[in-house]
């Protein structure tokens, strides 16, 4: 019956003998003596893995004759480590002492990874909200600049229509033009990233992919000039539009084309094009960083696994992309290219679900 179970249950009597293992504790743990120290101690079995919880369960539970907790970090055949929590529970003899330790351990490696990605979700949501209050905080005193320069170009443009010969000086109206370019850009930008902090479960509308690749490229033009990437757009004129949830989209274009500018650390070409095959758009994003190991193009789409040093990311940003490209009805595909670097192909029916469920 025991062996039936997909959780993971040892026994051990008071003496510290393990009396009863399931196959499934076998499988993941391994039982190599009698002994509950000798046959699955966290300190043997898991030594140097960071797991939570010192000592053995068990003889805690001999000894204080009260349930516990263990959360444990084993390696799986492949050697990916996956989060185990064991519950240990005392059975109490008609003496009141403790004659058996039965413990159940679950892998609960997945529900880690979902409440993390949740709390990750949070955290962006919490930075979308910031974002778009700093984006309309800033729209509102640069409306007034602008107001105040066109006001300024007005008057010395009338100025100069009364007082005839006397015009105003070319480098003051040229200077004042540099500052409402300037302006409005700054405003565009601001635009661009409330447009971008919108939740994905926003409602699905006609999208034009190409406004949305060069709105972000825009706001990653400080990053690539200072790594010292440039940037070539072949984008098909007459693409259409495709229907889709606007920020889902500017978020794919936002975590693919970040990716690969991140990869260029000491300068490279980042090559984006769109296009049309058949019923579907096409978006091709490519580098000419390092590219992707063998090994981990299989990997790259799974949730946390990311190949950047520690607090340099999340390894969401793919697996996020692909779920909304999939949710759109679309495919995503990633390769080496034969020249060096990675590529990247987003592909989306242009009349496809439209996002539901993202």
């Amino acid at each position: 019956m025991i062996d039936s179970l997909d959780e993971a249950v040892l026994v051990v009597n008071h003496e510290r003998r393990v009396v009863a293992a399931n196959r499934r504790y076998v499988e993941i743990f391994g039982l190599t003596g009698v002994i509950c120290n000798e046959a699955h101690c966290p300190d043997r079995v898991l030594e140097g893995s960071g797991s939570e919880g010192a000592g053995c369960g068990a003889c805690d539970v001999i000894e204080t004759r009260r349930p516990t907790r263990r959360l444990r970090l084993v390696p799986d055949a492949r050697g990916v480590k996956r989060r185990w929590e064991g519950t240990m529970s005392p059975v109490i003899g008609p003496a009141g002492d403790v004659t058996h330790v039965v413990e159940v351990w679950r892998d609960v490696s997945e529900r880690s990874r979902l409440e993390s990605q949740l709390s990750h979700s949070e955290r962006l949501a919490s930075l979308g909200i910031l974002a778009a209050g700093v984006a309309h905080e800033l729209n509102n005193p640069l409306a007034s600049v602008l107001v105040a320069v066109e006001s300024v170009q007005r008057r010395l443009v009338a100025g100069s229509e009364v007082e005839g010969p006397c015009a105003p000086d070319p480098e003051i109206l040229e200077l004042l033009d540099v500052m409402e370019r300037e302006t409005r850009r700054c405003r565009e930008i601001s635009d661009k990233l409330t447009l971008l902090a919108q939740p994905n479960t926003g409602p699905s509308t006609w999208v034009d992919l190409n406004r949305a690749e060069r709105d972000t490229l825009t706001l990653l033009r400080y990053l690539m000039k200072r790594q010292g990437v440039e940037a070539v757009e072949e984008l098909a004129p007459s693409l259409p539009a495709i229907w889709a949830r606007e920020s889902a989209i500017r978020s794919v274009c936002m975590n693919l084309m970040l990716n690969a500018v991140q990869a260029m650390t000491n300068g490279g070409t980042l090559h984006v094009r769109t296009g049309l095959r058949g019923e579907r758009v096409f978006l091709e994003i490519a580098d000419t960083g390092a590219g992707i190991a063998p090994e981990h193009l299989d990997r790259i789409w799974d949730p946390f696994f990311t190949t950047k040093p520690p607090g340099s990311g999340t390894g969401l940003g793919l697996s996020i992309t692909q779920r909304i490209v999939t949710r759109h009805g679309g495919e995503i595909t990633a390769e080496n290219r034969v020249g060096g670097g990675a590529c990247f192909t987003v592909e989306i029916p242009v009349a496809g679900p439209g996002g539901d469920g993202v």
